[in-house]
């Protein structure tokens, strides 16, 4: 993990700061204000990272175009004017701005406007698009740039953000996402739950309705697949382009054959060899290196859904 810390009042060395974090961009402070009061923590893992920004000044940020990442900006008070793809957004904690690497910017942040900002690189949005839909696309993928926090989509995928933040924030190997696999999991399913919770330029071809000649044959291909490769870093999104399906037409076979989800399927899988392993443990052996080790990153809810198939808690498997 990568992670930088910057305080100062100097408009120059916040303008190279945050240039060094971002890209190079025109920092100006607003009429009758002379100087700034920075305060900034980036944290980064793999393609997908936090910044939390704050000028204390009312300041106008113009930076060319991104071009290798995508920025999702979110203030905690105050508001800010983005300009951005021929599209004007005011912004406000329950509404945040979307720059997309394409175009150009010109943003107006107002006095005691702190941002989190969420990063994610460009590679890993158009990967985890090719996983949902099932194929690559060639045109540029471009997000609106307003996006509503206030749904239960968007809430839910803030939630995401705000454990990523976290995480990333704890000490040298003190982190869940110390461990690639997880960090891996967790950066597709944020950049995926993005994706479909916040409309953009491929919105349309997500909500098609999914059909396969072959559902039942599909459901069995990706039961064995996900049966023998449940230990590794795997996704659905990794299950349907194995398949070569989007993963709307992954869900929707489920669903017909099943009556259950291949997410669900996947962790009970990843259940079920947790319980085998807390059974088999050596003496010594913890509840969370067994739970991280299948994939559970979220600890509470490992041992909700354990006790929910097994009618004990994983500790009390561990103790037998």
């Amino acid at each position: 993990m990568d992670a930088v810390t910057v305080r100062t009042d100097d408009v120059d060395r916040a303008r190279a700061e945050v240039g060094r974090v971002f890209c190079p961009h025109r920092l100006t402070p607003q009429a009758g204000v002379h100087s700034v009061q920075l305060r900034m923590a980036a944290r980064r893992a793999g393609g997908v990272g936090v910044i939390d920004l704050d000028y204390g000044q009312a300041v106008r940020i113009q930076p060319p175009a991104l071009e290798t990442f995508y920025l999702v900006q979110i203030p905690s008070a105050g508001s800010t004017m983005v300009r951005h793809a021929g599209q004007t957004v005011t912004s406000t904690p329950d509404v945040a701005s979307v720059l997309s690497p394409y175009d150009s910017s010109d943003m107006r942040w107002s006095e005691g406007s702190p941002h989190r900002i969420f990063y994610a690189d460009r590679r890993a949005v158009d990967r985890e698009l090719a996983r949902l839909l099932g194929h690559p696309v060639d045109d540029p993928v471009r997000l609106d740039v307003g996006m509503l926090m206030t749904t239960p989509t968007a809430q839910a995928w803030a939630r995401g953000l705000a454990f990523l933040a976290d995480e990333l924030s704890q000490p040298a190997d003190a982190s869940l996402f110390d461990h690639p696999q997880v960090a891996a999991r967790f950066e597709q399913g944020l950049i995926g739950k993005l994706l479909l919770a916040h409309r953009h330029s491929h919105s349309h071809l997500l909500a098609e309705p999914g059909q396969h000649a072959h559902p039942g044959r599909l459901v069995r291909r990706a039961c064995a697949l996900i049966s023998e490769h449940h230990g590794e870093a795997l996704t659905v999104g990794d299950v349907a382009e194995a398949l070569r399906v989007s993963v709307r037409t992954l869900q929707d076979c489920f669903r017909r054959e099943l009556q259950t989800t291949p997410t669900a399927y996947l962790r009970a899988c990843r259940l079920d060899a947790a319980h085998r392993t807390l059974r088999s443990a050596a003496p010594g052996a913890s509840v969370t290196t067994v739970a991280l080790q299948h994939g559970f990153v979220h600890l509470g809810r490992f041992a909700t859904e354990y006790r929910t198939r097994f009618g004990e808690s994983p500790s009390a498997t561990l103790r037998r």
